[in-house]
């Protein structure tokens, strides 16, 4: 082939190809090389650091700022915990818990069923005490002897035999011996007689369900439900903004990107965009060759 021909027709497009191809590498290489500014008798080398390596502190508070307040929003984070695919299971999680009996999931909480009869011991015993208390301050033997007069009092009226054979002063000494035996015997056996009785009421509680309990109080498991949800979102907004007040996400970004040698963070860029950092060196060389041909015909 006639050299003429070659320096014409393939020469210009070949060498705007070559002269793209190298131009855009070495802009791509210049982003991150070189890592460290060079000088030459005392004065800096222009376009030293690379382009990334000089503004490494800008980009990471550009980064930083970015994440914050346009990636990691409290809006972002409520959305993807809010949905019906997170939420669900969940709430079924919870609603299986409260079909199971109080004493098996109990001793699941507890870690066992020992640990739970002693835990249900101490409620009882507790809840007997705080019963005998209250019943102590409720001055029992003025009121049996109040409430007592009164009752015989009434039946007494219904009756002249009785109203003519009963005394005001009988009924009052009768009244008084009965109220002192009854809180004398409050205070032998008041607090055996309850504890008995509660342990009672509480075992058998045990042997329901939660839903069981909840559904004897007026309340149905669709409206348990519908609480549970209810009080999942509003705990998971009030989590997340609690949450992104402490945490400043700007700052943990910003120091990460810092933190990097420029060679990490030159691997984590190339990770993410290789393929579109060597398409702009081989567009370069395409664009090269594209004005390497329109100069045969200029």
């Amino acid at each position: 082939m006639d050299w003429a021909i070659i320096s014409k027709y393939i020469l210009p497009p070949l060498v705007g190809a070559v002269i793209g191809y190298f131009t855009n590498l070495i802009a791509v290489k210049m982003l991150f090389f070189p890592h460290e500014e060079k000088r030459i008798f005392g004065r800096r080398v222009p376009f030293t650091p690379g382009a990334i390596p000089k503004g490494k502190a800008r980009l990471a508070k550009a980064a930083g700022n970015i994440v914050q307040n346009d990636l990691f929003t409290k809006e972002d984070i409520s959305s993807r915990l809010l949905t019906e695919e997170v939420e669900r299971p969940l709430i079924d999680k919870v609603m299986g818990i409260l079909s199971e009996n109080i004493r098996d999931t109990g001793s699941i909480l507890t870690g066992g069923a020992d640990k739970y009869d002693k835990l249900e011991e101490s409620f009882v015993d507790l809840l007997s005490e705080k019963i005998s208390e209250a019943i102590k301050m409720m001055d029992i033997q003025n009121i049996i002897k109040r409430e007592g007069t009164s009752m015989i009092n009434d039946h007494i009226a219904e009756s002249l035999v009785l109203s003519i054979v009963v005394s005001d002063n009988l009924i009052e000494k009768a009244m008084t011996s009965v109220a002192s035996a009854m809180e004398e015997f409050i205070d032998t056996r008041g607090r055996e007689m309850i504890h008995e009785i509660t342990s009672s009421r509480i075992h058998d509680l045990g042997d329901r369900t939660p839903l069981h309990v909840l559904a004897q109080a007026g309340y149905s498991e669709e409206f348990v439900r519908e609480k549970l949800a209810a009080a999942y979102r509003e705990s998971v907004v009030n989590a997340v903004n609690s949450a992104l007040k402490r945490i400043d996400v700007a700052s943990i970004v910003e120091n990460k990107i810092n933190s990097m040698s420029v060679e990490e963070l030159e691997k984590g860029v190339l990770q993410v965009m290789k393929t579109e950092l060597d398409m702009i060196v081989r567009l370069g060389a395409l664009i090269g060759l594209v004005i390497g041909s329109i100069n045969i015909f200029i």
